[in-house]
């Protein structure tokens, strides 16, 4: 696990110091919020590949294309191409096929997503460094995993609540009152809970390019999960 970012959260919610729903308690409420950053040990990393044509990367118009290469040729060669790289077959998933759009006078280009399931992100710049690009349209680091997340979610909580007293605490001394138990915790959702750290968009590769020189592929922005709690909590304050 990496460093933890903390972000003190300065907005309170409420401050609530007469009479309330709390059985005639004095209350403060407050939010506190800790978030922390974790390596994923499972990436899920989708290979877009569709149908295209010789005359593409011959430098000819699309009037003159012809030969149309199939997709099965296509999906057999990268499958190939993906056991030399030393993925085996059992993480390799075909995800969906489809039909692209076509030039007036042409057939369907036939499209097929793959997903591959990766250790870490070294495989995945062996996949976009080491592939021949023909035929795949783009590379996509689609979903990050963590089989601890429960637990680092946990430790993301405590922190918050942590935070959250160290809040009430700072605010309280203000009219020279210190606070109590906490009467009241709540988790504030907002679909935040766990999610890579930056929209995972690794590589797109156009089939209707010639062949390049590909420089390696950089992932040290998106390579994390992110995971963040945020508590709303009601302490009891008194004299």
């Amino acid at each position: 696990m990496k460093t933890i970012i903390t972000t003190l959260i300065v907005t309170i919610t409420t401050m609530l110091m007469a009479q309330n729903n709390y059985k005639g308690l004095q209350t403060i409420e407050v939010t506190g919020q800790h978030s922390l950053t974790i390596d994923p040990d499972e990436i899920h990393f989708t290979i877009n590949f569709e149908e295209y044509w010789k005359e593409e990367f011959e430098g000819k118009k699309w009037e003159d294309y012809k030969t149309k290469i199939d997709i099965i040729t296509i999906e057999n060669k990268l499958i190939d191409e993906l056991e030399r790289l030393g993925f085996k077959k059992g993480q390799i998933t075909l995800k969906q096929t489809g039909n692209h759009w076509r030039h007036r006078g042409k057939d369907f280009l036939v499209n097929k997503n793959i997903e591959i399931i990766l250790n870490d992100f070294r495989e995945a710049n062996n996949l976009t460094n080491g592939l021949n690009t023909r035929g795949i349209k783009s590379m996509n680091v689609t979903r990050l995993v963590s089989h601890d997340i429960a637990k680092f979610k946990i430790k993301a909580q405590k922190e918050a609540l942590s935070i959250a007293k160290h809040k009430a605490e700072t605010l309280a001394e203000v009219y020279d009152q210190k606070i109590g138990k906490p009467i009241s915790i709540v988790e504030v959702d907002h679909n935040i809970g766990v999610k890579p750290m930056v929209q995972a968009e690794a590589r797109s590769y156009k089939s209707t390019v010639s062949d390049m020189s590909i420089n390696p592929v950089e992932y040290e922005n998106f390579k994390k999960i992110k995971v963040k709690a945020e508590l709303r909590v009601a302490f009891e304050i008194y004299d």
